[in-house]
């Protein structure tokens, strides 16, 4: 009763004070376009990818096993400590070596970022001295690259390339507001290289060995203090650096010999180990990362204005510039998507409730309605710190179905009122008074489901916290609109008919609503007249109706729930494809770039076959990739995988050549994809772990269901190892260590400190020239110091050994691993994988070699957490019910029509193919909270006709027959207002609505048609087995009373 008065009390003040109620209005249209114009836009919201940082550390080692035990493993020790690590991988290779953290669920990644940054400079002092640079990347959204360019150029030879883009391209791109890192691909920096001639050298008895420690410390810049000069305190540095070129060629390295006498000065860029090419012109690859506070579509737009200035420059006239991605414009797609799909299913709202209403100017009042809420929730979005991103434009989109609940509940009421012979003002107030508790209970039984979202952990809490702010806020402004807004607006529009001097117009519109009148009386009235006699046979049948429930209900979970099953990998169609090439080790770099230029032939003559914008080819020592973008107008609809596999089959033929498609933003492998399914088996030698997979390899690759295994590595042998003669090495005198480090200076060089140039600091490295490094011979020759000052050459204390050595190792959790990933035969991927876990319970592994689960993007964890918020919410609702309407057994009749809309959630899933994801589920427990609506409408009704002297019976009957109209209404535009959601594409890089849409649509149509017949059975049983108990409990406390009185 107290919901009741305080909902009458707010409507009787919009209708006394008018004027207030009109600049309460306006104050909303202000702060809502203040907010609209100042919320921040963003592709997906901060913290949407998993709680990860990677590490990379470029080290040109040449050997993936020296990395790994030089930098991998001492780096895993530190970062080991590392509070709240979940897993743990580090992949080793020629060129660096990554490390990719993921961190439990709750745990601050701030603080996490400072520990590994810790960590790394405590690992940075066992690495070796040639290690310059380390970085550390936040793999959330933030730390993905807004913008993508494609940069080829035709500058003259005598241009230095690297300065010029940095000048003219890197530094404008870093200063744009926003912007927090410009990083560039295939740009490389030149180098001072000093290169020695191994005879003049030795002639001289220098070793290159001790000519490389000599150079590091004979270039610096240190700080030594503070000195006392006259009285005066003066900082020391000592100083030692070279001013130009002339003077380091000049520096005495042995007495009466200088540098220039042993060795030839070189200013030239590194030799390239990575190649870049767009649309067949070599290219460099420019990426532009935002701060994470900074709006992406600023950003954007910005570098897209500087992109423009620059083809009007004429310094820049050789340079051609391609965007090939760009998430401003992917964002401001998705957003347009959502916002479309959010406008048509408001005008088929509308148009549901022109259908049933059949009055223009409720229905608009009503329509109206709907914007005044986004206003309040973007308001609150703005205030609480949220973007306008995927997730919360899905939130609003949601809302447009549901705002218009309640308003159509109170315009419905107060109109059936007025038309009954009450004047404009007492049917406001009585039309409120009416379905005032009502309507407060169905709005907080849909808020409620968002509280157990700070109950639970993992990706379920963030869905729900960030859908959270925009729909409560909407729906809590919708029931404020309902009580203050909309009785206003029907009282000034009730008996006026401004068409009434448009006598045609006024006899036109009037015939429409007659044939409206017509097709309403001729389908949804009859239906109501047919609910009307099934709910009067099913009143005195009621066991009947439960046993067809429970046996819907049942064939539902037992059989229907187990074939839709559960999407992990959600299907977005991207706008791009990647295809991965590994070559076999003695395919040279020119080779590949010529396979290369025929692969972008076929490109260049398919380009309009596959839609194609453009496309990015990258390669290096080992690997290759081609990354393809097609055109936002494309017309053709093949899946990216569908191209890649039409683009596989015309690809060149090249024996050992391995070619597979990946998923873009895949990262580790995880057992969640349909059509693949990966074995791994972790260790601690990657030699004897190579083997193991070589001798499993048939074994796996014959299994029933399994097409194809992909391969990572590659089977020739493709590392020399140098094995010394420890016997003869130290009968000699030499130091194995000066050995290794002589021949590692001689072949990749050692890095020196940086020269300074005109406020640039310019790599210097020594090495041995190309002819004196060139062949295995030139190795044997090298000599080595021993510790009497004589010489012994190479060959003569070392054996070479070819090895199928990795050239690319994978460790997990501080253990070498390898998966083994195999391409599965459509129709037959659960047999398959039944066959490759009775595989592996069968093979016997050699001690020290074992299998390792993989992980999924949803564990066991997520799917309890699910449960759980499940769960509470429905036990959220009862309470909420029970407290609102001071009854125990009445809210489980209402309880009852989750399950119904759980039966519709699920068939449709099931009638059209598609699996449930974790938006699904998402969308299940919002409907948990809307299903019940329709119950407490229907219920409340009834009480109150029971109150006002009608039996059980005719209570129920009346108030089916009455509420039908409005439960029609409310279920018709949240079902119309998603339909739009279901048939929109999930778009580039976005994530797929249908399973969430189809969630919403199902649940709330069965739930509505058995809402009218399930919810009154179920209340007379619950009735009965209230009014039992209580008169059970009377004549036990009746007895108890004259037992007591008798002793006495």
């Amino acid at each position: 009763m107290e919901s009741k008065d305080l909902a009458t009390s707010i409507t009787r003040l919009s209708l006394n004070r008018r004027v207030s109620m009109f600049v309460l209005f306006l104050t909303i249209l202000a702060v809502g376009l203040i907010a609209v114009s100042r919320l921040k836009i963003e592709l997906v919201p901060k913290g949407f990818e998993n709680n990860s940082l990677s590490i990379r550390v470029p080290w040109n080692s040449a050997v993936p096993q020296e990395a790994m035990e030089k930098i991998a493993i001492p780096l895993e020790e530190e970062l080991s400590t590392v509070r709240g690590i979940d897993s743990m991988t580090t992949s080793c290779s020629s060129s660096s070596v990554r490390a990719s953290l993921d961190f439990k669920q709750g745990i601050d990644m701030d603080v996490a970022y400072r520990e590994v940054r810790d960590r790394l400079e405590r690992a940075k002092l066992r690495f070796p001295d040639d290690v310059e640079f380390s970085y550390i990347y936040k793999m959330d959204m933030s730390g993905f690259p807004v913008v993508m360019l494609g940069v080829a150029h035709a500058l003259p030879p005598e241009v230095d390339v690297y300065d010029f883009m940095n000048k003219k391209i890197i530094t404008p791109l870093s200063r744009i507001d926003g912007v927090a890192h410009v990083d560039t691909k295939g740009l490389e920096e030149k180098e001072i290289i000093i290169e020695v001639n191994k005879d003049r050298s030795e002639a001289y008895g220098l070793d290159i060995y001790k000519l490389s420690r000599q150079l590091q410390g004979d270039n610096f810049n240190l700080a030594s203090g503070s000195v006392q000069d006259g009285g005066k305190k003066y900082l020391l540095k000592s100083n030692s650096t070279y001013q130009n070129i002339d003077q380091l060629r000049n520096m005495p390295v042995s007495t009466n010999i200088i540098l220039s006498d042993i060795a030839i000065l070189k200013y030239e860029p590194e030799e390239r180990r990575h190649i870049t090419r767009v649309n067949g012109k070599p290219a460099m690859a420019v990426t532009i990362t935002k701060e994470s506070s900074a709006n992406t579509v600023a950003v954007c737009n910005q570098v897209e204005a500087m992109i423009e200035q620059w083809k009007s420059d004429p310094e820049l006239e050789n340079f051609e510039l391609r965007i090939f991605m760009n998430q401003g414009g992917i964002i401001m797609t998705q957003l347009n998507t959502l916002y479309t799909t959010g406008r048509i299913g408001a005008l088929l709202a509308a148009l549901v409730l022109y259908m049933f209403l059949r009055r223009l100017r409720i229905t608009l009042i009503i329509t109206l309605a709907i914007p005044l809420c986004l206003f309040i929730s973007l308001s609150a979005m703005y205030f609480n710190g949220e973007s306008l991103n995927l997730l919360t434009i899905l939130g609003l989109v949601i809302c447009v179905g549901l705002l218009v609940d309640n308003s159509v509940v109170v315009a419905e009421n107060i109109q059936r009122h007025y038309q009954n012979g009450l004047t404009k003002h007492d049917a406001c107030i009585k039309g409120v008074q009416e379905i005032g508790l009502a309507i407060i209970t169905a709005t907080f039984t849909t808020l409620i489901v968002f509280l157990p979202a700070l109950l639970v952990e993992g990706e379920m809490r963030f869905f729900l916290i960030r859908l959270a702010v925009p729909i409560v806020a909407a729906l809590l402004s919708s029931l404020a609109i309902a009580l203050v807004f909309v009785p206003l607006c029907v009282y000034l529009t009730l008996g006026r008919n401004p068409l009434d001097r448009f006598h045609w117009l006024c006899g036109a519109v009037e015939g429409f609503r007659d044939w409206l009148g017509r097709m309403y009386n001729f389908t949804f009235d009859r239906f109501n007249a047919w609910y009307n006699r099934a709910l009067r046979f099913y009143l005195k049948r009621r066991i009947d109706l439960a046993f067809i429930f429970l046996v819907l209900f049942s064939a539902t979970y037992f059989h229907t729930f187990k074939e839709v099953g559960f999407s992990f990998d959600e299907k977005r169609e991207m706008s791009q494809f990647n295809i991965s090439f590994n070559f076999p080790s003695q395919f040279n770099f020119d080779q590949r770039t010529d396979y290369f230029k025929k692969v972008e032939k076929i490109l260049d003559a398919r380009k309009d076959e596959f839609d194609l914008e453009g496309y990015l080819v990258r390669y290096a020592t080992w690997y290759g990739s081609l990354e393809g973008w097609f055109k936002q107008d494309r017309l053709n609809d093949m899946t990216p995988r569908e191209v890649s596999e039409r683009i596989f089959k015309l690809l060149p033929e090249v024996p050992g050549l391995k070619i597979s498609y990946e998923q873009m933003g895949d990262n580790e492998v995880k057992q969640d994809s349909e059509e693949r399914y990966a074995v791994r088996l972790v260790g601690s030698d990657p030699i004897k772990l190579d083997e193991v997979i070589v001798s499993l390899k048939p074994l796996f690759a014959s299994l029933p269901g399994v097409l194809a295994l992909q391969e990572m590595q590659d089977d020739d042998p493709n590392e020399m190892a140098l094995i010394v003669d420890r016997d003869r090495a130290s009968s000699i005198g030499v130091n194995p260590t000066t050995l290794a480090g002589l021949v590692g200076n001689a072949l990749r060089g050692s890095s020196l400190p940086r020269f300074q140039s005109e406020g640039r600091q310019i790599p210097v490295r020594v090495r041995f020239s190309e002819d004196d490094r060139a062949e295995l011979a030139d190795l044997n020759n090298f000599l080595v110091p021993a510790e009497d000052g004589r010489f012994s050459s190479v060959g003569s204390l070392t054996r070479p050994s070819m090895l199928s050595s990795p050239r690319y190792i994978r460790r997990t959790n501080k253990s070498v691993s390898h998966t083994l990933t195999m391409e599965l035969e459509a129709g037959r991927e659960e047999e398959a994988k039944r066959a490759i876990d009775a595989a592996k319970l069968n093979i016997d592994l050699p001690e020290g070699i074992s299998f390792s689960e993989l992980r999924r993007r949803y564990g066991t964890e997520d799917f309890v957490a699910a449960g759980l918020a499940l769960a509470l919410s429905v036990v959220f609702i009862y309470m909420l019910m029970a407290f609102l309407f001071e009854s125990v057994m009445m809210p489980l009749s209402i309880v009852f029509t989750i399950p119904l809309g759980a039966i519709g959630s699920v068939w449709i899933h099931y009638l059209t193919g598609v699996k449930m994801d974790m938006l699904g589920i998402v969308g299940g427990m919002i409907l948990v909270g809307v299903v019940v609506n329709n119950g407490i409408v229907l219920i409340d009704y009834a009480n109150r006709l029971r109150r006002a002297g009608n039996d059980r019976t005719t209570a129920l009957l009346n108030a089916a027959r009455h509420r039908f109209r409005p439960i029609a209404i409310t279920a018709l535009t949240t079902i119309f207002g998603m339909v739009p959601m279901v048939l929109s594409e999930g778009g580039d890089m976005g994530m797929s609505y249908r399973s969430f849409g189809l969630t919403l649509i199902g649940g709330m149509t069965s739930a509505s048609l058995f809402t009218l017949l399930v919810v009154p059975v179920f209340y007379t049983i619950f009735d009965d087995a209230q009014e039992l108990i209580n008169s059970t409990l009377a004549g036990v406390f009746s007895r108890w009373k004259k037992f007591i009185n008798f002793n006495d």
